[in-house]
């Protein structure tokens, strides 16, 4: 063969070998391989110490790597009275990490050009109430990114100001259903649900029409959900009497397994074109250029450098924590069947100390995932930052 060719060949395979690599040099030897024993040890330790010391009965936590959930554990109890131990399998009420999955339906909406993000929320009979109402300014996209609301500092206008609202952005599942001719819950199923085959991922028990889509045997899917808990005044309390409604911001029951190979399908580029997926993971900008910690349904920041992605979940009895570290292919996920896997980190104000203030949103998980302590340990003894 020719010399010439044999060198081209040569580069052309080192170049695609290059290409290939999903991590770069850096972050590979600042990675802990999770096969490792001695990292199972100590993460698994820490998780353990963390769930005591917030009052948590049960965790189920998964860890993905390069596509496989290489790392999976239950702590405490899925049931109290009945000691029964979690594993990656037990459901749970995943609470606002459903705004990723409403994200995704709306934007398939606009891809088809049914919906376009700079449509007003009136078009689709959407009022907020208040001062807001429908007030024509208002645009799906600032439902989509929490920038609807305003402040008095800047006359209210949409856009300008990040303020977290779940049920301003369960509102979007009336564009979803007006533009698309199909309820939320139906599209969740025939988009996501089933081409994944989520086994155990259901609209919540008690929306008794959307569960039935899926199909599941009632009895038996309620069999594996985490019982729901909350500690109050020293003691740990069951939750027993509360309704769990269905939205594309909350409501959607699911496990570590099925969020694994949710997790992987976005990863591969599913559901959605990649110019989409970037704008989803694009924090948003106001019109006078500020950059917020939000994008399409995600929070986007950055951390020593490294991109972040991530959304939590807290509701009633149940919470939720989903870290994607794209640049090192890893995956954290955590579910709770109590709020404090989430609750204590969302800190309205901080206390004085000394004679010092402490800026009263620095440390909360609408705006640093550092604000976590579960968050932190990922980041620290797993993804090496």
């Amino acid at each position: 063969m020719n010399p010439k060719i044999v060198l081209l060949l040569a580069l052309a395979t080192y170049t695609l070998s290059c290409r290939s690599t999903r991590m770069s040099a850096a972050s590979r030897a600042s990675y802990k391989q999770p096969a490792d024993s001695t990292w199972n040890v100590a993460f698994e330790s820490k998780m353990e110490t963390l769930r005591r010391r917030y009052h948590i009965p049960g965790l189920s936590a998964g860890i993905v790597y390069q596509g496989k959930l290489v790392w999976k554990k239950g702590f405490g109890y899925a049931d109290v009275d009945r000691q029964v131990a979690p594993d990656e399998h037990t459901v749970y009420q995943i609470a606002s990490l459903t705004k990723t999955f409403g994200s995704i339906i709306l934007l398939q909406q606009v891809e088809a050009g049914k919906i376009s993000l700079d449509d007003p929320i009136q078009k689709y009979g959407i009022g907020l109430g208040g001062r807001w109402g429908s007030d024509p300014r208002i645009k799906i996209k600032h439902l989509l990114t929490h920038t609807a609301m305003g402040t008095t500092w800047n006359g209210f206008k949409p856009g300008y100001s990040f303020r977290y609202n779940g049920d301003w952005y369960s509102q979007l599942g009336k564009a979803i259903e007006k533009a698309s001719g199909q309820t939320f819950g139906e599209l969740l199923v025939d988009h996501i649900i089933r081409p994944l085959h989520l086994q155990y991922t259901a609209p919540s028990l008690d929306d008794s029409v959307d569960f039935a889509l899926t199909g599941y045997d009632r009895a038996s899917f309620a069999a594996r959900v985490a019982k729901p808990y909350d500690w109050q005044h020293g003691h740990l309390v069951p939750i027993r009497r509360f309704k769990y409604g269905f939205s594309p911001a909350a409501g959607i029951m699911s496990c570590v397994s099925d969020l694994a190979l949710y997790s992987n399908a976005i990863d591969q580029g599913d559901f959605l074109d990649s110019a989409t997926w970037k704008k989803v993971f694009t924090p948003f900008v106001s019109p006078r250029g500020k950059v917020f910690q939000y994008g399409l349904g995600w929070f986007v920041t950055y951390y020593k450098g490294v991109k972040l992605v991530w959304h939590t979940g807290w509701w009633t009895g149940y919470s939720a924590l989903l870290v994607k570290v794209p640049e090192k292919a890893l995956t954290f996920i955590i579910l709770a069947n109590s709020q404090d896997l989430s609750r204590p980190f969302y800190h309205i104000a901080q206390p004085i100390r000394g004679f010092s203030f402490y800026k009263p949103f620095h440390k909360n998980l609408n705006n640093t995932l550092l604000a976590s302590d579960f968050g932190k340990a990922f980041l620290k003894q797993v993804a090496g930052l």
